[in-house]
């Protein structure tokens, strides 16, 4: 199945470089050892180079507001990019935030049957994929492959937040401690995410300084908290700001749990609808469950 889908993939990719639809295709390539990579697509030639696997993790929505692709969609020309269910809710979601134009953007949807981490050692589908809701995308301009074909794996996808959520808040602040006094601050987590596009970081402003810089557990957790905070209402759960960890922090743990919340307060789910509004920036005094605002 994912050979065809793969096959779709290429297909698809040479007609819309051949018509001249996009200027380039951002989707999954394999490197010299045959590990999945990110591979942007110039020519109708390289669109055989394009693979579709479960090592398809990457998000690639983060490259729709970096170099070189900012630089074409300034030009006015159009780019396209492959995407997986919670991949697409983060190009939505860059389009309500007008960091990307819907008409310069060509959205090439997978059907997904999930993705494994690539370092995994026992090959299982990523904590994400469990219980996928999205794993047709809903946001698309093509769709490779048939809905039909697909199942959502099983699981639970909040499994890990729930069992957090079950142990006393001493348990919580010892295990959330211990994590971060392991960070080194790299920011990996940052540069990959899909909604972290701010071209100066609060992390690195020095006059004032919000945040110590040094890596130490103070620091830390002031990143950690405000980052979540920041994607609160916006994050898609792709999870890869903790498959980039190098020291294996759950870092999406905490999107997840605040996104678990906003849905259940205020029936918000991110990436949705482009004509939507902004979580952030709406305001409904029927719905808003804090009564001390109405």
């Amino acid at each position: 199945m994912a050979l065809e889908r793969e096959a779709a993939l290429r297909k698809r990719a040479e007609d819309l470089l051949s018509e001249g639809k996009v200027s380039l295709i951002i989707g999954y390539g394999t490197n010299a050892s045959g590990d999945v990579r990110p591979l942007m697509v110039r020519t109708p030639d390289e669109a055989r180079n394009l693979v579709w696997n479960s090592a398809c993790v990457h998000n690639l929505a983060a490259y729709l507001t970096r170099e070189p692709v900012v630089a074409i969609l300034r030009r006015g020309e159009h780019v396209g990019v492959v995407v997986k269910g919670c991949d697409a809710r983060a190009v939505v979601t860059l389009i309500q935030e007008s960091q990307v134009k819907r008409d310069q953007v060509y959205v090439i949807g997978m059907v997904c049957d999930g993705v494994t981490y690539p370092d995994s050692s026992g090959g299982g589908l990523s904590i994400k994929c469990g219980g996928c809701e999205v794993c047709v995308p809903l946001f698309y301009d093509d769709l490779i492959g048939d809905p039909a074909s697909v199942t959502p794996p099983p699981g639970n996808p909040l499994a890990d937040v729930e069992e957090m959520l079950a142990k006393t808040e001493d348990e919580r602040w010892a295990f959330w401690h211990e994590q971060m006094e392991k960070c080194i601050r790299c920011y990996a987590c940052r540069q990959v995410c899909p909604m972290c596009y701010c071209r100066e970081c609060i992390t690195e402003k020095s006059q004032p300084q919000w945040i110590d810089r040094a890596p130490l557990p103070r620091g830390n957790l002031a990143y950690h908290m405000i980052r979540a905070a920041h994607l609160a209402g916006r994050c898609s759960s792709c999870g890869e700001c903790t498959r980039v960890c190098p020291v294996g922090i759950p870092v999406d743990m905490l999107n997840r749990f605040l996104t678990s919340r906003i849905k259940e307060a205020f029936g918000h789910e991110c990436g949705i609808d482009c004509e939507a509004e902004l979580f952030q920036s709406s305001f409904s005094k029927d719905k808003d469950p804090e009564h001390f605002i109405r």
